[in-house]
């Protein structure tokens, strides 16, 4: 079994989720880097660091039935899914943790600044050989991340190139 993974910065402050079901491959299909409904009423602490509310996020998700590690500071946080994860777990684990959401500022909605790197980021996935990287689509919060963009062998040395844009530091 491979699980899905993707670390993303808390410069940008993407969670990631998966999609549940099973085909009897151990695969995702499709992994989404923001994941919870937006809409939540009240919020977490607005003393709060963007890397306090990733620890936060990952601490309450954890409570909620998902086995995720704590981010490390300013590294972003980091969830992994396989397919033997059930997608209503996932999806009542955000709903209930979305007002530590760092993506979502408290269940406010995503950043306009996060959308942007988002979409040059898909740009500079595809120039670096992941041709089949989607663009965002506008006003969803994170990133859709399919099973070809993944299993591209171009991945991982495209993520390297391009993470500097999630960063907020620009692409090559």
């Amino acid at each position: 079994m491979r699980p899905w993974i993707a670390a993303l910065p808390l410069a940008l402050t993407l969670a990631l989720t998966a999609c549940g079901g099973s085909d009897g491959d151990d695969k995702d299909d499709v992994a989404s880097a923001g994941g919870g409904k937006g809409g939540a009423s009240g919020s977490a602490a607005p003393t709060l660091s963007r890397d306090e509310m990733g620890v936060k996020f990952a601490t309450c998700l954890r409570e909620h039935g998902l086995d995720v590690k704590d981010p490390e500071p300013g590294k972003g946080l980091m969830l992994t899914f396989d397919r033997k994860v059930d997608r209503t777990v996932v999806d009542k684990a955000m709903q209930e943790c979305r007002q530590y959401d760092p993506m979502a500022d408290g269940g406010k909605g995503a950043d306009p600044k996060g959308e942007e790197h988002q979409r040059e980021y898909a740009v500079c996935m595809r120039k670096n050989g992941v041709e089949a990287f989607p663009d965002p689509k506008p006003g969803q919060k994170g990133m859709i991340i399919t099973r070809d963009a993944d299993a591209d062998p171009d991945f991982k040395s495209a993520q390297a190139a391009c993470r500097p844009i999630l960063q907020g530091g620009g692409g090559k």
